[in-house]
């Protein structure tokens, strides 16, 4: 027997998406020690900032 119970799904709002996923970028990159790489996404992420 199949004891799945399918639940709604919380909508998610795709700038906070792009934005949680960036600043993960940002995070690994940066643990890494590899900065240039990080500036350049810490640049897509102000894009999205608007800053």
């Amino acid at each position: 027997m199949n004891d799945y119970v399918p639940r709604a799904r919380e909508p998610h709002d795709a700038l906070w998406v792009i934005q949680r996923d960036l600043a993960n970028i940002i995070a690994k990159y940066t643990d890494r020690g590899d900065h240039e790489t990080a500036a350049v996404y810490k640049e897509a992420l102000a894009r999205y900032n608007g800053d």
